[in-house]
């Protein structure tokens, strides 16, 4: 979260249209200087000195690229992440979406895989959002709205020379995935990533049909849910939006009528069911540990039903005395 004193010791990140790349652009504005690069100042971090560095000795020639492979690794990885977006744009896609959902550095550069510091350096140069998360509009103006208006713009192989930042990226993934991926967070993005629920396998051959069923289920969820947000609305289908979602009240309130048709011993039921404590196991011994209960369960005999539901209710029982 961006606090008050981090803007009042920084002024930069109180300008209400600062973008994700900020230090990358001052970056660019250092070293596309003439006719020699500007120079880092006192209020530069870490992060701007690196990537200044960096690009000076990128642009020196192939001999040099092969040096910064070893010398700066984490931002010489986070570069091709960001310079191989218009070709190849599905690792900078994702990484950007799993920043969004909130995951940390570590969990990212697991899935990738690469280096934690990748993705740090990638955040901090040319993505940096993730202290921004919280300050919902910020991301909504200068994240996420931006995600939906990128398009296909072929370049030639020399514009990387000049060091221009990327705008557009050929759209793999949904353009939604970010929006999921911010407000649904973590698990969220996962599936609308591969559109499968990671760790669920198929164990029998009686789960292959159960698997396929809520697979297909799941995606056809996600489906509409992507294609909701991109819905055009004209005068040729408004009515038919009117009529679906007339449709869908009136599936609620059936729903809620059937719930009221519910008879009285039906609902007294329910409130029990809802009221008794489930346990097994040692939770179990946790909640009736020092009670009764726990001290009868541990012993030979097995209480009753009766016997269970009148000690549970704080009735004393001289037979069990």
């Amino acid at each position: 979260m961006i606090t008050v004193e981090m803007m009042r010791k920084d002024p930069r990140l109180s300008d209400p249209f600062l973008r994700p790349d900020w230090r990358f652009k001052r970056v660019l504005s250092m070293i596309s200087r003439q006719p020699t690069p500007g120079r880092t100042t006192k209020r530069d971090d870490e992060y701007i000195k690196d990537a200044r560095t960096f690009l000076l000795r990128w642009k020196k020639g192939e001999a040099e690229r092969r040096k910064l492979q070893y010398d700066m690794t984490a931002m010489y990885n986070a570069w091709l992440i960001y310079d191989k977006a218009t070709k190849e744009p599905e690792a900078q896609f994702l990484i950007e979406a799993r920043l969004l959902s909130g995951q940390s550095y570590d969990q990212i550069a697991f899935d990738i895989p690469t280096l934690p510091e990748t993705i740090e350096c990638y955040e901090k140069v040319f993505f940096n959002v993730k202290t921004f998360l919280p300050h919902h509009d910020w991301i909504i103006r200068h994240v996420l709205l931006p995600a939906s208006d990128r398009f296909i713009e072929e370049e030639d192989d020399d514009a990387q020379l000049q060091f221009k930042p990327q705008a557009v990226v050929r759209p793999h993934f949904d353009s939604t995935l970010k929006f999921f991926a911010y407000f649904g967070g973590p698990i969220l993005c996962e599936f609308m990533i591969s559109g499968f629920k990671r760790g669920q396998k198929v164990h029998t051959q009686d789960g292959i049909e159960e698997f396929i069923h809520d697979n297909f289920v799941s995606n056809a969820g996600k489906r509409s849910a992507q294609a909701i947000r991109e819905f055009e609305i004209n005068k040729y289908n408004v009515m038919e939006l009117f009529s679906t979602h007339l449709q869908i009240i009136a599936v609620q309130k059936s729903a809620a009528v059937q719930e009221d048709k519910h008879s009285t011993i039906e609902k007294h039921i329910h409130g029990m069911l809802t009221e008794i404590p489930w346990t097994v196991g040692k939770d179990a011994r946790e909640v009736f540990e020092g009670t009764v209960i726990g001290a009868l369960d541990e012993d030979a005999a097995e209480l009753n039903s009766e016997e269970l539901m009148l000690i549970g209710t704080g009735q004393r029982m001289p037979v069990l005395d």
